[in-house]
């Protein structure tokens, strides 16, 4: 009904209604009056979103109300995600009403919000992103709860009795939706499915894979599909491609890598350096419009957890007809780039081509060559790439490009599936080689293949938009009010600008907190076919182009490399529409897998918290509100509150302008970035909550 009132009112934005005139036009009976009465109030009193003049009523100004969709945070607080020219409007518990995250909603925006970002609350709910959750069951009492999470505290889900009940506490359960209650009253649910129990981390993935809607195992055609393959089809493609079997390539990969999809090779011949960069051609085997390419297109990517791989195309051709393997044959796409002894590219090619890569290295045993000087058959090639690698990145960062350093937690699991050591992983110099390298090749690309004989056309990039205005003049103030001393080369609207800020705190007691911010400050990088550039790395033009085995946007860009080689003509219209479709779906999908990542970490680390109550650590201060601080620990990057209410030796209150809680009393600030030594109270995994206490 409060959605029939306001669409009435939005198609008529110039009329104003009597009440009388709502109640004929939206065919409302009169058992149906009063709530009807009830809720055209609500609006106008409570929801602010209809206007009363003189008994009459019409829609409120558009103006305030902003549609969009509401990302709750592990915090509790959310933001409402608007277009691109929007800036993101910040959503406290209280005022999320009724919604959950993801719903696309419509906001109210208030009125004298503080500081620069705008803040709203939630009037309406216009679609639910789900009708069932995947949560763990909380008993008490005679009523049975569901927690989720994300989720507001203040929101509650009842599960309703059921006779045949085959559920206990602290399990894992599938429920559906039966009632959405309101803001102050719970959703309503009923079970459909047991998944296991909560406390048994062995449960943890298969969650996971359940609450995004992952499979690990493909349908019957596709894995029919992929036997298929075999090795007749790169034996008998060998001699339509450039034969660089002969050529000394190899892989760099992480020890735990099952597939491979990128070797490099180099060689010096005077004064020229001529470095290969090899990627599988997943592109012969998943042909577009197959059942490999259909699934590989809804897949988008592969996601990667500790105890298990969702791949995008199935394992026979991932890791093993696609991966390039040692000492054996394999189809690829190479990218010759030419440079002369100041780094500069002197020529480019792209052609296809077959490879026989002569050794699988790890990132380990090539620095243990580049810091150890360990003998090696392909010793002078890694050298050489280490020197080439450096002299990019001091290219790549003299045009501006910014370089965070953010470490990732990496686990070493015990049969039980609980960690029983978390490390930050380490950027080594022979992670920035394959850095390097993949960059130049997938910029060269990027600047080749978009634009052919002077005209675009239809292509795929990897954008990044600039900051959002707001973001710019919060991380401003920030600076302004820490009294960072701003030059004229600090202007963060641009790419080198930012760079200068955070090159420039580096030694600064601020560090942690000026990258912190931002890091926050920085728009998500996705696909497009727009040429927009990438603001972060300070490329004008970029694509993926390395990654064809995990990623199908780079498969998409094989493809279209292939066609422009062949001269191939394609219907721009079709292609365009074509792309649009896949990129958006890639675009989803990879948020998709960074959030069922990031969940999966968090659990893995509470955990790991969770063996450790009573233990102390030392942290940094990732997130300050109005009930409390975040803390980051070192180490294992888990992360736990402080509750205000602990803190006993002053009372403490929120300054949202400098990103602190500070002492009525004695003055002392905790701020955002700070160092801190705290010990774990009290770990609650089914809402990936810990509770810390500040250590003396």
């Amino acid at each position: 009904m409060r959605k029939d009132i306001i669409k009435l009112l939005e198609e008529h934005p110039e009329y104003r209604f009597t009440q009388r005139e709502l109640l004929n036009r939206l065919n409302v009976r009169s058992e149906k009056r009063k709530k009807f009465r009830h809720i055209l109030d609500s609006l106008v009193k409570k929801e602010k979103m209809v206007r009363l003049k003189g008994k009459k009523y019409s829609i409120a100004k558009k103006k305030k109300l902003i549609q969009g969709r509401l990302s709750i945070t592990q915090k509790g607080f959310g933001f409402l995600i608007t277009e691109a020219n929007q800036p993101d409007i910040f959503i406290s518990r209280l005022n999320i009403r009724d919604a959950i995250d993801g719903d696309s909603v419509l906001v109210r925006v208030l009125n004298g919000s503080k500081r620069d970002r705008p803040r709203g609350v939630v009037t309406n709910v216009l679609e639910r992103k789900t009708e069932r959750f995947i949560g763990t069951v909380v008993q008490r009492g005679k009523q049975d709860w569901l927690t989720i999470t994300p989720f507001t505290p203040e929101r509650k889900i009842l599960i309703q009795k059921s006779k045949s009940k085959s559920y206990g506490d602290g399990e894992v359960v599938v429920a559906d939706v039966l009632n959405w209650g309101t803001a102050v009253n719970p959703i309503l649910v009923k079970v459909v499915q047991v998944i296991g129990d909560a406390a048994d981390a062995g449960n943890d993935f298969h969650i996971i894979l359940e609450k995004y809607g992952y499979k690990v195992d493909f349908p019957p055609n596709v894995e029919h599909a992929a036997r298929k393959c075999s090795f007749d089809l790169i034996k008998n493609e060998i001699s339509n491609r450039q034969d660089l079997r002969s050529v000394q390539s190899f892989t760099i990969d992480p020890e735990t890598a099952k597939d491979f999809d990128d070797a490099l090779s180099i060689e010096e011949t005077g004064n020229e350096i001529k470095l290969g960069v090899h990627i599988a051609d997943v592109s012969h085997f998943v042909t577009q419009g197959s059942p490999l390419d259909l699934e590989a297109f809804n897949r988008s990517n592969s996601v990667y957890f500790s105890e298990g791989v969702v791949h995008m195309i199935p394992e026979s051709l991932s890791g093993d007809l696609c991966s390039l393997k040692p000492d054996e044959d394999r189809l690829t796409i190479t990218a010759l780039i030419t440079l002369d002894r100041s780094w500069n590219v002197t020529h480019f090619d792209v052609f296809p081509s077959v490879i026989r890569s002569c050794f699988r290295f790890t990132y380990k045993m090539v620095q243990e060559i580049l810091d150890k000087q360990k003998p090696h058959s392909l010793k002078t090639e890694i050298k050489l790439l280490e020197t080439l690698s450096k002299n990019l990145f001091k290219k790549r960062t003299e045009m501006g490009s910014i370089d965070f350093d953010i470490p990732e937690p990496i686990f070493s699991l015990g049969k039980e599936g609980i960690p029983h050591e978390i490390r930050p992983s380490e950027r080594l110099q022979s992670h920035r080689i394959v850095e390097e390298c993949m960059l130049l090749a997938n910029r060269l690309v990027a600047e080749r293949y978009g634009i052919i004989n002077g005209t675009p056309v239809p292509f795929v990039y990897r954008t990044h938009k600039k900051p959002k205005a707001e973001a710019i003049t919060s991380f401003l103030l920030l600076l302004e009010r820490i009294g960072f001393p701003l030059k004229k080369k600090h202007d963060p609207h641009t790419s080198r600008g930012m760079r200068d800020i955070l090159e420039d705190v580096e030694d600064s007691a601020f560090k942690s907190l000026i990258e912190s911010v931002a890091l926050r400050a920085m728009s998500k990088a996705n696909y497009s076919v727009n040429r927009k550039g990438h603001f972060g790395l300070a490329f004008p033009h970029y694509t993926h182009f390395t990654s064809p085995i995990r990623r199908y946007p780079d498969l998409l860009v094989h493809r279209r490399i292939k066609d422009i080689l062949e001269k191939k003509t394609v219907r721009s219209k079709h292609l365009i529409e074509f792309l649009r479709s896949a990129l958006e779906q890639a675009n989803q999908m990879e948020l998709k897998a960074l959030d069922a990542e990031r969940e999966y970490i968090k659990i893995k680390q509470f955990r790991w918290l969770n063996e450790r109550i009573g233990d102390s650590f030392n942290g940094i201060i990732s997130g300050v509100t109005h009930f409390g601080i975040f803390v980051e620990l070192e180490e294992s990057l888990a992360e736990g509150l402080i509750h205000i209410d602990s803190f006993d030796d002053d009372d403490y209150i929120f300054d949202e302008d400098h990103y602190c809680l500070r002492g009525r009393k004695n003055k002392k600030e905790y701020r955002l970035g700070d160092e801190i030594y705290v010990r774990v109270l009290e770990v609650i995994i089914e809402r990936q909550r810990a509770n810390f206490t500040i250590e003396s």
